[in-house]
């Protein structure tokens, strides 16, 4: 896997660059005797990703796909994620996010772009999480720090 994270993406009081975790895709049928999310749904480390697509976001989610002779690739190193948390996490997601980002549930996953750039974006507790290719991480962590602007400290 490699390291990708950058230096230049520092965390603020808003957002923050999460640490390379584990990411496989599966892209098939469901295999049978896996229990996997419905169409813009989580289950647990498991993320709706497209129509017969997921994303497993540990390895033990992945390694249970494989067992049940599913063809599991590696995404690891293709993608960077980002938490949004915090009192102003709604407001600083609507202004990039084209969905209502307010009704979003605890299992919600959406396929969808932030500033022109494609994200995934699903909750893991009270913090949103967006994924996009590692291409795109600097250019989605600058729109993520203009969208926080006003709501940092020493604003006002």
């Amino acid at each position: 896997m490699l390291d990708v994270s950058s230096p230049a993406l520092a965390a603020n009081a808003h957002f923050a660059l999460l640490p390379i975790r584990a990411v496989a895709s599966l892209s098939s049928r469901k295999p049978v005797g896996l229990e996997l999310p419905g169409a813009g749904k989580r289950l647990g480390h498991i993320l709706w990703n497209g129509p017969n697509a997921w994303l497993f976001l540990d390895t033990e989610a992945a390694d249970l796909a494989a067992r049940t002779g599913a063809a599991v690739t590696d995404q690891s190193d293709g993608l960077s994620s980002f938490a949004v948390a915090g009192p102003h996490a709604v407001a600083i997601l609507k202004k990039l996010l084209p969905i209502d980002i307010e009704r979003f549930g605890p299992d919600d996953v959406a396929i969808t772009s932030a500033a022109h750039i494609g994200v995934r974006v699903w909750r893991e507790g009270d913090a949103y999480s967006l994924a996009c290719f590692r291409s795109f991480a600097t250019a989605l962590h600058h729109a993520l720090a203009e969208a926080a602007e006003e709501f940092s400290p020493g604003r006002g």
